[in-house]
């Protein structure tokens, strides 16, 4: 933006945008601030795909620098997009979503605003915590699986001890013994770390211990304590303020349900067409994922798919929500849809999105889409995704030197800084805030192993964690410290928990306590617009800023460096007085100079 660097200003916060979600038809107000000469400001609205232009007068009474500007923005489509044109002397600027530029940017830029959109805003103000339940805690031996128990893929399961280390001949047949019980056990403990939401990663009946091989999607698998430990769970997470997401495997199922074996029995079972079957050398006769046989993939072409999982009265969808989840999070999002394909994949999400809604007024889901989701988030569908391409692979791989393949990077603060813009500015603001953020999960390496065991540089991520746009979960076990025994991805970070406290990073759990203390007394971390201050190849800054109706800011600032020793970092803060949020140290805007090893998050006074 160069030379023109904030003289114009707009986003989704009320200074700027009266509400969010007024009604289809209807129209809002949206204001612009700028400190340029203007001699006039026009609206910019693409309505059937044409661009048309609407007045904006100026207005007065609004605090902060310049001249204020209000437009009424016609709410014609579900999605509409705008932008602001500033007659200047002898020339003319577009502000879009992307910046303020002489070249009008392309619509993908544009501001985006969402009539009726209701986003679970409740998940903006939580912090979540990734449960792996086999390997979090175990609250009942009794219900432990037992070696030879069963087989499953030609092989026993088998029952290890709690400090056995992950090995790869486990990977899939080892049970640690987690359950529900211990969660509901370690409810205190999370609620004393300041967690409000929990993501159980599969708790169906299963034969695995990952539980994504689902045979029963209507029962809590017996060796996580059956309905009774869920029932126990919801009850005692209400009470303490918790909420679960339950992780929804809608893509494929376990050859072992009782729908795939009735399939395979009789060419006429009904079930049979929720498969798709093929002839193809060296494959299953089915498709499924990634052509594993165990996980058949199911067909969404029929509604008998569509009515069993999302949309019939007793769907899976509808029933978990009846029994005390809040929402779900759904696996490989981007491969569901018919015909071994993801055929339809958007229409289905909104079809499933409707079923939840119905039921819960305020059910937050949200997809797995490990690559660019941008497509799929129109707000009609998912309310956000797992936020992996906008902000926890680059800024990991930036933090790691390495993706999470291992593969070396030299990238820079400046393109991760650019990255994690590109994906943002491209979202519906309550999209964008809806976003799950993370570092690491249980499909990808731990995040203190990738970053070589360095707490400041884990620090410096969990800062920028707490701070981004979007809705915040870490992974269980690394607020003290859990890493893994050898680089790679899954099996290896599904670690058991320690509970000897002895083997607890102390110092470390109360950082991270203090860091999601922030996050949840911030409002302006909960909804607030986002735009970058500073980046260079170690250390980069961005603010997050809610403009109020009368013109006043609150604003935060974290800055993070990826050294692992003391980074001096100079940059300029807004205007005004700003505190340390850990330390309380005070400072005046303008050009500062921090240490930004370890990160720092800055509050407005």
């Amino acid at each position: 933006m160069g030379e023109w660097e904030q003289a114009a200003q707009h986003d989704h916060t009320p200074g700027y945008t009266e509400r969010l979600g007024a009604p289809l038809g209807s129209t809002v107000r949206v204001r612009l601030r700028t400190t340029l000469p203007v001699q006039g400001v026009a609206l910019k609205v693409v309505q059937v795909g044409e661009i048309e232009t609407f007045p904006a007068h100026e207005v007065s009474g609004c605090a902060g620098a310049g001249r204020w500007f209000e437009a009424e923005l016609p709410l014609h489509d579900a999605r509409v997009r705008y932008c602001w044109q500033l007659n200047v002397p002898g020339d003319h600027l577009n502000l879009t979503a992307m910046g303020l530029h002489h070249a009008r940017r392309g619509f993908r830029s544009w501001f985006q605003y969402l009539p009726g959109h209701v986003a679970p805003e409740w998940a903006w103000k939580a912090v979540f915590y990734q449960v792996f339940p086999d390997r979090f805690r175990n609250g009942d031996p009794g219900n432990d699986v037992v070696t030879g128990e069963y087989e499953y893929e030609g092989r026993p399961v088998e029952h290890v001890a709690w400090d056995t280390p992950v090995s790869k001949e486990g990977d899939i047949h080892a049970h640690y013994g987690g359950d529900l019980n211990g969660v509901t056990q370690a409810l205190p403990y999370l609620q004393d770390l300041g967690v409000t939401g929990l993501w159980l990663t599969p708790i169906f009946v299963s034969p695995s211990n990952h539980r994504y091989d689902i045979s029963d999607y209507r029962r809590v698998d017996p060796h996580l304590g059956g309905e009774a430990a869920w029932d126990e769970l919801v009850q005692a997470a209400g009470e303490a303020g918790i909420r679960i997401v339950l992780d929804g495997v809608f893509n494929h199922m376990g050859n072992e349900n009782a729908l795939f074996r009735a399939a395979l029995e009789r060419e006429d079972a009904p079930e049979r067409q929720l498969f798709t079957w093929r002839d193809t050398p060296g494959k299953p006769p089915y498709h499924s994922f990634f052509d594993v046989p165990t996980l058949p993939k199911i067909d969404y072409r029929n509604e008998y798919a569509v009515q069993e999982f999302f949309s019939g009265e007793e769907s899976v969808v509808r029933h978990w929500l009846r029994r005390g989840a809040a929402g779900w999070r759904l696996d490989v999002a981007h491969m569901i849809g018919g015909g071994g394909s993801d055929a339809d994949n958007l229409p289905l999400h909104r079809a499933l999105k409707a079923a939840a809604r119905e039921e819960r007024a305020d059910a937050y889901v949200f997809g797995e889409r490990f690559y660019d989701p941008e497509h799929a988030l129109d707000g009609q569908g998912e309310d956000g995704s797992m936020n992996y391409h906008g902000f926890g692979l680059p800024v990991m791989q930036w933090l790691a030197g390495a993706t999470y393949f291992g593969e070396p990077s030299r990238i820079t603060g400046r393109e991760v800084a650019e990255i994690l813009w590109d994906a943002y500015h491209a979202l519906p603001p309550e999209v964008a805030l809806s976003m799950f953020n993370l570092l690491e999960s249980h499909d990808i390496g731990r995040a203190h192993f990738r970053v070589g065991e360095d707490r400041v540089k884990f620090r410096a991520a969990f800062t920028l964690l707490m701070a981004y746009a979007g809705v915040p979960c870490t992974y269980y076990g690394s607020e003290v410290g859990l890493s893994q025994s050898r680089a790679g991805n899954m099996p290896w970070c599904r670690e058991p928990m320690p509970w000897d406290e002895a083997q607890w990073d102390r110092a470390l759990r109360e950082q991270v306590k203090a860091l999601i203390a922030v996050r949840r007394a911030t409002p302006v971390l909960h909804s607030g617009a986002l735009r970058f201050l500073h980046a260079e190849d170690d250390a980069l800054a961005f603010l997050r800023e809610v403009t109020h109706p009368d013109g006043r800011a609150e604003r935060a600032v974290a800055l993070a460096s990826r050294r692992g020793e003391p980074h001096p970092v100079t940059l300029t803060l807004p205007e005004g007085t700003w505190r340390d949020a850990l330390s309380g140290e005070t400072l005046q805007g303008g050009a500062v100079t921090l240490d930004a090893s370890g990160g720092r998050l800055l509050l407005s006074v």
